[in-house]
């Protein structure tokens, strides 16, 4: 998701306009200003020389030095995982450049516990500066595992960072990590309504201490979160806080107001994803907070003291200026690796799409992709399964067109998952369709992709799934949104027992929900075959011989997946139904808010979030004669 957040976008406006006018105030001594500059980052997924990098950011933290007597770096989540080199160190190689660019405070991402807790508290002990959480804690013994906030001076001030960590983390990492043998979960990040007051206390403790200023450094999300979650929901819960760096959502959020508790104006910001901005937040001498995103960093001023050998450009990298001895340290990290990412498993004629190329939004989490496609197709063709299926949020970069690396199936599949075969139900493959479809047109990291299977999504149809507190699915306690199943071609048998290809994060350890509709009613067939990163580089090497072939051309997939809306459908139906009778003659008396699939599939290379391309398989003389046409949110 690359979305631009404009929530209270006046307010905001007049909120930054009059903050950019305070006059700073200077040091005598050195010539610096004395307001605090704390520049921030989240998301960043091992994006560690993406856009503006590790060591854009360390060059940017030195020129804000020249300026500014207070200068603090701080991290909202989501760091150590994402590309092939956190996978293979575990995030150890993030941390540490995490400490080679100096960090004040780091929160928790629900993307850092995708190692495991022993792990994770491994990476805390190597992270300089440690990482707080303020609403994890242990079931058993009431107890955080994680400081709930930190205290820095700066100046003559006290700020205090309190971490929050989105309550979704459960499904959204590896939800075995939480529970004890028995499945029973023995962690909770406050999702049974607690995160609230978990969260107050911090403050308020935080406060008792002594801190001048309260800065919700919170992994929660903006968009497309669960009811109750999202950053703005929360500080409406809370009193005592100041401002929100945010993380989670990947929003390009260069702040926006929402009320808190006690009435205040907090502003929330969010930097986007993998160092596609720096966060700046500004606090003036006299109190006052704004918010900025740089997006790119200049070369240091003549006069700003840096030395001209500890800065470069790098080759590859035109128009990034970088700290040279952060860059030497990336470089160093990548020999150490590089040798066995760079294997050439293939080549694309195709980009292979997860994100939006027009938007940067993840496209994949909401809609049929080509990469989408092929991650399906790899699972049940290399596995010999009846079907496969993935994940959308499992899906988690494009690749571009050109040689395809083992670096690149590791960036697709970074989670080190391992593929199985289990056998299931045809209800139980009908429930993940419809647990995966149950946020649509939203986000979802559920959103199911499929080999050897066909569905249509009803957008009219409101989702009736049900979810316990810890997001984990139930029921589906109306209609279902997802109609006309057919699996390899016939109508899915919901009695019937079909073979299935996925990963273990679904099929043994219950993620993203699933626990009692996949991994507590299969019966496993084949276990642990291969990761998932060498799954699709079989599949690309061996199946299709190293060439992406001509199926995978459409970007937004071969039509896997359709979608209607029946609602829209049906008011168009009641405004033809006014026309005079000569119209309405010419509409066929058989038709209905269902899709009957065209003769010839119809392909286009169009934007789905535009709607341009989109087929919604309806009689055409009943949207000419409504006179609207289709767009997609």
């Amino acid at each position: 998701m690359k979305k631009l957040i404009r929530i209270a976008a006046a307010g905001t406006a007049l909120i930054l306009a009059c903050a950019a006018v305070q006059v700073p105030v200077y040091a005598e001594d050195s010539g610096k200003s004395d307001d605090i500059v704390i520049l921030y980052t989240n998301d960043v997924h091992c994006g560690i020389d993406v856009n503006i990098g590790y060591d854009g950011l360390a060059l940017y933290k030195r020129e804000m030095q020249a300026q500014y007597e207070n200068v603090l770096v701080v991290d909202a989540g989501d760091a150590i995982q994402g590309m092939p080199v956190g996978t293979l160190s575990k995030g150890a190689y993030i941390t540490r450049l995490m400490n080679a660019v100096g960090y004040d405070a780091a929160t928790l991402g629900n993307h850092e516990f995708d190692y495991s807790l022993k792990e994770l508290q491994v990476r805390a002990d190597e992270l300089n500066c440690g990482y707080i959480c303020a609403n994890f804690y242990s079931k058993e013994t009431g107890k955080p595992l994680f400081d709930a906030y930190k205290m820095i001076e700066a100046g003559d001030k006290k700020i205090a960072f309190v971490g929050a960590t989105t309550p979704e983390t459960p499904s959204g990492s590896n939800p075995v990590f939480f529970q004890n043998e028995e499945g029973e979960f023995i962690y909770s990040f406050g999702e049974d309504g607690s995160v609230y007051e978990l969260l107050q206390n911090a403050v308020d403790n935080a406060r008792e201490d002594g801190a001048d200023y309260v800065i919700l450094l919170g992994h929660l999300g903006e968009t497309d979160i669960r009811e109750g979650w999202s950053a703005q929901e929360i500080v409406a819960e809370l009193s005592g806080i100041d401002a929100v760096i945010d993380g989670h959502s990947h929003d390009v959020t260069p702040g926006f107001t929402v009320k808190s508790k006690d009435g205040k104006d907090v502003v929330i910001t969010q930097t986007g994803t993998k160092f596609a901005n720096i966060g700046k937040m500004t606090i003036t001498t006299d109190g006052k907070i704004s918010t900025e995103l740089i997006d790119s960093v200049p070369a240091p001023a003549e006069d700003s003291g840096i030395a001209e050998d500890s800065w470069l450009e790098p080759d590859g990298r035109e128009g990034r200026f970088v700290d040279e001895a952060v860059n030497s340290i990336m470089m160093q990290i990548k020999s150490e690796y590089g040798e066995i990412l760079d294997q050439k498993i293939g080549s694309s004629a195709y980009d292979l799409i997860a994100n939006d190329p027009e938007t940067g939004d993840r496209v994949v989490r909401n809609h049929e992709t080509n990469l989408g496609d092929l991650c399906a197709d790899a699972y049940k063709y290399v596995l010999g399964a009846d079907v496969g299926i993935i994940n959308g949020g499992g899906v988690r970069t494009s690749i571009s067109s050109g040689d395809i690396t083992y670096s690149d199936a590791m960036a697709v599949f970074p989670f080190a998952n391992m593929a199985m075969v289990v056998e299931v139900t045809g209800q139980q493959i009908l429930d993940v369709l419809e647990a995966g479809a149950m946020k649509y047109p939203g986000e979802n990291a559920s959103f199911i992709h499929v080999s050897g299977i066909e569905y249509t999504i009803d957008e009219g149809v409101p989702s009736s799934v049900k979810q316990d507190e810890t997001g984990v699915y139930l029921s589906v306690d109306g209609e279902y949104r997802v109609k006309n199943v057919l699996i390899n071609g016939e109508p899915l048998d919901t009695s019937k027992t079909y073979t299935l290809a996925c990963h273990d994060y679904y099929l043994k350890n219950g993620g993203d929900g699933f626990k009692y509709i996949l991994s507590d009613k299969c019966s496993i067939v084949r276990d642990s075959v291969m990761s998932d990163s060498d799954l699709i580089a079989t599949y690309i090497r061996d199946n299709l011989g190293g060439v992406i072939p001509e199926k995978y051309s459409n970007l937004y997939g071969e039509g896997r997946i359709r979608f209607i809306n029946s609602s829209v459908e049906s008011a168009a139906d009641e405004e033809i139904s006014e026309e005079p009778d000569n119209a309405a003659a010419e509409i066929p008396a058989e038709d209905t808010a269902e899709e009957t699939a065209p003769e010839t599939p119809v392909t286009t290379e169009q934007n789905p979030v535009t709607g341009v391309g989109i087929t919604v398989i309806v009689p055409a003389v009943c949207l000419i004669a409504a006179g609207f046409a289709r767009k997609r949110k």
